[in-house]
């Protein structure tokens, strides 16, 4: 992802004079489908291992799976930002009801290799877990290890003592070549057994987003990334192409030569990331297919990563707003501009995004990862997954999409005119095999807002060229898009034309059924083909539709609301208003007794059709009941339409009682379980609360003698100090994340100190002199170096001073790790203390620094939470976040709703019990408000999990289950740091549910098995 605000910034100008670009795209014609035969790649002569049949090929049309073509349509999921991986089932499952037959996953080195010598893939970083449960859900993986991902996370996923190393990243240098080797080598050797067939995992990417603009100035970059290739293959990587995400259509890697990858694909994120402006719109692109047919034509056109969402920055405003920026609209119009460039992968990053835990983000962006995708942070469902549901249900059913070629497209004056209407844009694919037609019609500009009138020209088989609708006009919304679609099959039966949209078809006891939808209000004419066009229409359902016979179609038109049967006797067309649309769900139905595809692409495979519930997971056939799993967030009437074999269903096991409705469908009531709505939540102000100072360090006489002696004079990174002797950068010292403590020692006489701290975006600092404080900043969330320079002096009073040993504390942190998206070694940057400087009349100097950071640096002994978890605060050192710490000796009846008066950091600890009923699916979220007139900062741990770094605008952090205990103890940790010399407190801190739903994911999901303060901390000696 590309995750530097400036760069993207940068790019707008771009992405409108594409956008605005009024060239045409190129004309194609389609070319026979080739699918009998198994298209070999143009990739290595030796990427299939010398095997003449490979299981994964593809094409200039599409990917083809054991010869079998596929739309890939996935969604970016990363495992390790849900480390609760009982719950990667749940969204996976969420993923493959809404149409996703794949996912696409980032792997992240640095939780992977927390040092020089260990690889280990474990705990929310399991890949093996990852791809068995993906197998088990039936969804297809595309895996993406970097060895740099970007991904708005630390580093870019490159781990913190790369920092360390001389050469610069992301190149054929030789001592980073050492450092990444042994993890990409271990990722290839445990994802071969997975590649498909034997596993889930279909593609594997090479590097990430790697920067066009650097190829020309720096050596070494096509090397590192034929050495990439290259260790994949070494490592079992053979049976699967390599695949890249060029940052933009600019051909890097595609074509032969050093570096390149099986199969090319690239970024796109046409709306950028300002969230401030959610109803500003760029302009669409016309462009795709012309950078298709330059780069790589024998390749289908690949989007590997396309924008799903948008991240928010820390002064931002916030995941809501980025929602509405890329909202169901822009789904319906972006996304459909795709199809009509004859894309065939397309992934949504991101889809499910998760929570920034434990230091893991990089410093422009907060804990929250939600992204304003269409699975929210808490896992909970949007209107943006009904609108790509009902996408990903049409193209997986127009297998005639995956063989198209391009007749024309424009407006009037402009290429062809398909519309009376200047306002409407249009494309024409055609597949030659079928006759069918896919006509895209869009607003000509994202700036209009409202509705265009408009009839369309198009072909038809039985009367060639016409214009419809053939009674009134066509409505398009602003910012809308339809795909009109002409000679459509479905089953053994066409539609002539339909101006309502398809969403899916199937066929039940010799009836094709075709399911359309419009939005409501609007017209919608539906011309079915039929040898007897005399044949009586039945209609059942919503009234209002009527039906003309001509003289071999059959034209049913009105307006939708709610559920409206057309009934043809050997064809049943189902017409439901959009916002019912969203609601059906089509599971493809699993035998018990047989074995089937795994991954949905047998079509002569049926499936049914569930109107109603929250969510449908699964549905097996169990003789003459349809087994049926799901969830529910309220009493729901369920509608089942499926073949007349099954007389009942079941839901997540239990017995419904059905009765056949009016519309044909089975029918019964799920009744809401009212244990759900009774669950209940502690309320945390009436809760026996414990605090401690956390700044033992202030306190005269403080022994830091075991701390680690800073006293580094020289680093290999580009950043060098502004001043001072030693370097005093804590990577230098092994801590790489979180906060940090330093501790600078002077003896004599001194008037005041300068310093320049650098922590990234937000970041905050405070300094103390024997105690006594001097001051505090904030960095700003719009300085990209995050530095302080050196400030106006912090002056020291005689009275502050002691005879002796002086000792000027700093405590700061750090908001992550830079990234590295230009290949310039910025994630590089310090965190630190950049330069200082002690201000005396004899020029005095500091006799020594020390650092204090997480327990055990780069070896830290919490095999499973991972290097970035913790940070140097005293509570972390001595374990007070842990589950089973000893709080009896903290003070009683103090609250971080009272905070502190002083500055410094304060903790405060509590605990309380959790038993939501099985069955239920609860998110749970701690909400705050704090005193906005006091600077302030803000830690929360669960059960000795960080999640979540309160600072300015984020106010609610969601805990996934699995972490918190929902049938156990809980213990919670609340770090206050006050900035100021008038203290902070907390205004608000409760904990709320998010949703109550009846689920049936896994019926108790386990707290994560985590260590605690016994294993982590009862035999270690902390200061």
């Amino acid at each position: 992802m590309k995750g530097l605000l400036r760069i993207l910034i940068s790019l707008v100008p771009l992405l409108g004079a594409l956008a605005s670009s009024s060239q045409n795209l190129e004309i194609r014609q389609s070319t026979t489908d080739q699918s009998s035969k198994y298209i070999l790649p143009v990739g290595s002569p030796d990427f299939y291992n010398g095997q003449s049949k490979a299981s994964v090929t593809f094409d200039q049309h599409s990917v083809l799976l054991d010869g079998k073509r596929v739309m890939f349509f996935s969604g970016e999921f990363h495992p390790f930002r849900l480390p609760a991986p009982e719950l990667w089932r749940d969204v996976l499952e969420k993923f493959k009801a809404a149409g996703f037959n794949g996912v696409s996953v980032y792997w992240h080195w640095g939780l992977s290799a927390p040092n020089s010598t260990v690889v280990s893939f474990t705990q929310h970083n399991d890949l093996a877990k990852f791809y068995q449960t993906a197998k088990d859900v039936g969804v297809l993986v595309v895996v993406r290890p970097g060895p740099y991902v970007n991904a708005e996370t630390a580093g870019g996923g490159i781990p913190g003592w790369v920092t360390n190393i001389a050469g610069l990243a992301r190149t054929n240098a030789t001592d980073y070549r050492a450092a990444w080797h042994p993890y990409i080598l271990e990722f290839a050797r445990q994802t071969a057994p997975f590649q498909y067939p034997d596993g889930p995992v279909i593609a594997v990417q090479s590097e990430n987003e790697y920067a066009t603009t650097a190829q020309a100035r720096i050596p070494g970059l096509n090397e590192h990334m034929q050495d990439i290739i290259q260790t994949l293959r070494d490592g079992g990587i053979t049976k699967v192409p390599t695949i890249h995400n060029d940052k933009n259509p600019s051909g890097q890697y595609a074509q032969k030569g050093l570096g390149k990858v099986d199969l090319y694909g690239w970024d796109g994120y046409p709306l950028g990331f300002d969230c401030d402006n959610p109803s500003q719109w760029l302009e669409l692109s016309t462009q795709f297919d012309a950078s298709h047919q330059k780069w790589n034509p024998a390749e289908p056109l690949a989007l590997f990563e396309w924008q799903g969402g948008a991240f928010s920055y820390w002064s931002g405003p916030g995941y809501s707003e980025c929602y509405k920026l890329i909202n169901e609209q822009f789904a319906n119009v972006f996304y459909k501009n795709n199809y009509a460039a004859g894309a065939s992968l397309q992934n949504l990053y991101m889809t499910y995004g998760g929570t920034n835990w434990g230091n893991m983000h990089t410093h422009t962006i907060y804990s929250s990862y939600d992204y304003g995708a269409a699975i929210r942070e808490d896992r909970t469902l949007t209107p943006k997954l009904d609108e790509i549901k009902l996408q990903a249900y049409f193209l997986h059913a127009s297998l005639d999409y995956l063989l198209v070629g391009r007749i024309g497209n424009g407006t009037v004056g402009q290429g062809t005119a398909y519309s009376t209407s200047r306002d409407i844009y249009t494309t024409q694919l055609h597949s030659a095999t079928s006759g069918a037609n896919f006509y895209f019609v869009r607003q000509v500009t994202n700036t209009k807002t409202s509705n265009t009138n408009f009839v369309l020209s198009v072909n038809t088989t039985l009367e060639g060229a016409i214009t419809i609708p053939k009674s009134g006009t066509l409505t398009l919304a602003g910012r809308e898009s339809k795909i009109i679609v002409t000679n459509y099959p479905f089953g053994s039966s066409r539609v002539q034309y339909s101006t309502a949209e398809v969403m899916t078809w199937a066929t039940y006891d010799k009836i094709d059924i075709l399911v359309v939808y419009a939005l409501a209000g609007q017209p919608a004419e539906i011309a079915v083909e039929t040898a007897t066009p005399t044949t009586p229409v039945k209609f059942l359902g919503t009234s209002g539709f009527k039906a003309v016979a001509g003289t071999k179609a059959i034209t049913i038109s009105g307006s939708p609301s709610g559920f409206t049967i057309a009934d043809l006797g050997s064809k049943r067309i189902i017409i439901v208003d959009k916002k019912t649309a969203g609601s059906l769900w089509a599971p493809r139905l699993a035998d018990v007794t047989t074995s089937h595809n795994h991954y949905d692409l047998a079509a002569d495979i049926p499936s049914v059709l569930v109107k109603g519930p929250y969510l449908v997971r699964s549905a097996i056939v169990k003789d003459s009941v349809l087994a049926l799993t799901g969830d529910l967030n309220s009493t729901t009437v369920i509608d089942v339409f499926a073949p007349a074999q099954f007389t009942g269903f079941t839901w997540n096991g239990a017995t419904v009682s059905t009765t056949r409705s009016d519309l044909g469908s089975l029918r019964g009531t799920i009744t809401f379980p009212a244990a759900l709505n009774s669950a209940t939540i502690p309320v945390l102000s009436q809760l026996s609360w414990s605090c401690a100072d956390s700044l033992p360090e202030l306190i005269s006489g403080f022994d830091d003698s075991k701390w680690v002696l800073a006293s580094k004079t020289s680093t290999q990174r580009p950043q060098k100090p502004t001043a001072g002797k030693n370097v005093l950068y804590s990577s230098e010292y092994g801590f790489h994340a979180g906060q940090w403590v330093w501790r600078g020692h002077f003896t004599g006489t001194a008037t005041g100190v300068q310093l320049s701290i650098q922590g990234g975006f937000s970041f905050g600092y405070s300094a103390f002199i024997n105690g006594h404080f001097l001051g505090s900043g904030q960095g700003s969330s719009h300085s990209q170096s995050g530095v302080d320079i050196l400030s106006p002096v912090f002056n020291f009073t005689a009275s502050q001073l002691v005879s002796g040993d002086n000792v000027l504390t700093v405590i700061h942190d750090s908001t992550g790790m830079n990234q590295d998206y230009d290949i310039n070694d910025e994630f590089k940057a310090p965190r630190g203390i950049r330069g200082y400087k002690l201000v005396s009349s004899n020029n005095k100097d500091f006799t020594q620094w020390r650092v204090a950071g997480n327990i055990g640096g780069e070896n830290a002994p919490d095999k499973v939470r991972g290097p970035y978890n913790e940070g140097g605060w005293w509570f972390e050192r001595v374990g007070a976040h842990l589950p089973g710490y000893d709080a009896s000796a903290w003070q009683t009846g103090c609250t971080p709703y009272q905070g502190t008066t002083k500055p410094g950091v304060t903790v405060y600890r509590t605990s309380f019990n959790l038993n939501f009923p099985a069955g239920s699916d609860i998110p749970l979220a701690f909400d705050f408000n704090l005193d906005s007139a006091a600077p302030h900062r803000v830690l929360i741990y669960v059960n000795g999990w960080q999640f979540g770094r309160r600072d300015r605008k984020m106010t609610s952090y969601p805990v996934p289950e699995g972490i918190l205990n929902h049938h156990g103890k809980n213990e919670i940790l609340i770090s206050l740091w006050a900035l100021g010399a008038q203290g902070a407190k907390l205004t608000k801190l409760e904990l709320t549910k998010r949703a109550t739903i009846a689920s049936s994911k896994a019926a108790t999901v386990q707290i994560v098995p985590a260590p605690g303060w016994t294993e982590l901390r009862a035999n270690v000696i902390t200061t």
